[in-house]
């Protein structure tokens, strides 16, 4: 068992490497080696070296997506957290377009990470996609655009970046890079189907 102050530490420091600042290369090397990395739909992942592919094509397959922290509960090694999945509204003015999604993550000591479970909503997911792809049908978004970061919401005040910053997600500009357009884009990790 950690103590509490060292699970805050090491949880605000892996929430402000990936959700915030979207270094998902940083992000996966916080995960231990033969860390699992679960998402009910995307599959298993294992270590960092499968992690942070995953993570720069999902995320970079949805450049308009960032991550709202809503709350957070420490319970001995497990952190169990829940998130807005969030767009910025291409109409000016609109709200915000986004869906839930709940973590589980255990710690592992020494600053790594061992597990993360990612549950989410299909349906709800589904939605957010085509509100979204609506409200750009009519305001056409160029990526710079797509990279704003505009409303963190009110719920955790240091889950957000500073004040003027620039989303540059890792995949952002890196040679070769591709974002995953579907399922069968991810030639490694596992699925159950």
């Amino acid at each position: 068992m950690y103590s509490r102050a060292e699970m805050e530490e090491q949880f605000r420091h892996y929430y402000m490497v990936g959700p915030v600042m979207e270094d998902w290369v940083g992000w996966a090397n916080l995960f231990t080696e033969d860390a699992t990395y679960f998402d009910h739909f995307y599959g298993s992942f294992t270590g960092p070296d499968e992690i942070a592919p995953y993570l720069e094509g999902t995320m970079g397959g949805s450049p308009c997506v960032y991550t709202v922290l809503k709350w957070y509960a420490i319970d001995g090694n497990r952190v169990v957290y829940e998130a807005l999945n969030r767009a910025d509204n291409p109409e000016p003015g609109g709200p915000p377009i986004d869906f839930p999604s709940f973590q589980v993550i255990d710690y592992a000591g020494d600053g790594k990470w061992s597990y993360e479970e990612d549950i989410w909503v299909m349906g709800e997911m589904k939605a957010f996609a085509q509100r979204y792809a609506e409200a750009e049908s009519r305001f056409p978004q160029s990526l710079e655009q797509k990279l704003s970061r505009k409303d963190w919401g009110p719920w955790v005040d240091w889950a957000r970046p500073d004040d003027g910053h620039v989303a540059r997600p890792s995949w952002y500009e890196k040679e070769g890079f591709a974002p995953f357009t579907s399922l069968r884009d991810i030639d490694f990790g596992s699925r159950a189907f």
